[in-house]
């Protein structure tokens, strides 16, 4: 495979310095965008949450938007990746500093695009469970995607030992927050659909933006609003994220009733036409 490396194209696997910060402390942050026949989705979106990530942790960009899509255009092409579903993942690192938690002589980035064909998420609907690990929801690596992903992993790895699809991850007042890597929206029974404020320790997830800003067009009341816990067990769940877009889950044994499967069919139907309205409007640049 072959990557894209501190604007170098290079044949995996490369090397990282020991000394980057984003492998010793997890001083960085990432994107994760879906490719669809060599079109980045959303990708404004993505890199204007990249560039605010990096702001907000001090790290300079010291790359543009364009240059980027050149380089994830040029992996497809290279990976085999131009036909069909595929995953890009950009990283960026505060780079190689001295030893301690001073960022003071980390002046140079490390930056990594990658990008590999996607088989995609299966149809079946997702079994959770409630994970023991938390989500600090005021700390910065609850609002941005950051390398410091170790919560977010236990939590994954409760659902696996559980035999579980994935967790939901409650924040500490005990409120839903969201899943081990995807924003969650809770379908209630009376139809509305419901999904946590960033303040809760939601991240602001490209989909979860995007239904937000298209689902009342379509009749469909989505809000932001608090989710007690025990909401779970009796509603249905849908779970959403840049790679599998939006998925059914549900706490219970899989029961999905005919309007919540109608209220997200409206749903995805919401994201399809977004998503491309988008692919449509890069393939015009």
């Amino acid at each position: 495979m072959t990557i894209y490396f501190n604007g170098q194209y290079l044949d995996d696997p490369t090397s990282i310095n020991v000394a980057d910060r984003g492998f010793l402390l997890g001083d960085g942050i990432f994107e994760t965008i879906l490719l669809r026949d060599g079109q980045p989705a959303f990708f404004s979106a993505h890199i204007a949450r990249l560039t605010a990530g990096a702001a907000a942790l001090g790290i300079d960009v010291k790359f543009t938007e364009t240059e980027i899509a050149k380089a994830i255009t040029d992996l497809a092409e290279r990976n085999g990746a131009k036909k069909g579903a595929a995953s890009c993942r950009i990283t960026l690192t505060r780079g190689v500093g001295a030893r301690g938690l001073s960022a003071e002589d980390a002046n140079e980035p490390t930056l990594l695009v990658t990008v590999s064909p996607y088989k995609g998420a299966g149809g079946e609907i997702q079994r959770l469970m409630v994970a023991r690990a938390s989500r600090a929801e005021r700390s910065i690596s609850a609002r941005y995607k950051t390398l410091n992903y170790l919560d977010n992993v236990l939590a994954r790895e409760e659902a696996r030992a559980a035999k579980m699809d994935d967790a939901i991850m409650l924040n500490h007042a005990g409120r839903v927050a969201c899943a081990s890597a995807a924003n969650v929206f809770v379908i209630r029974e009376d139809g509305e659909v419901v999904t946590p404020p960033v303040r809760e320790g939601a991240l602001s997830g490209i989909v979860r933006n995007v239904l937000l800003q298209t689902a009342n067009n379509a009749g469909l009341a989505v809000v932001e609003a608090e989710i007690d816990r025990h909401e779970l067990k009796k509603s249905v769940i849908i779970l959403t994220n840049s790679l599998i877009g939006l998925q059914l889950a549900t706490i219970k044994s899989g029961e999905v009733t005919a309007s919540a499967q109608k209220i997200f069919d409206k749903l995805k139907s919401c994201y399809e036409n977004a998503l491309r309205d988008d692919l449509k409007m890069r393939a015009g640049h």
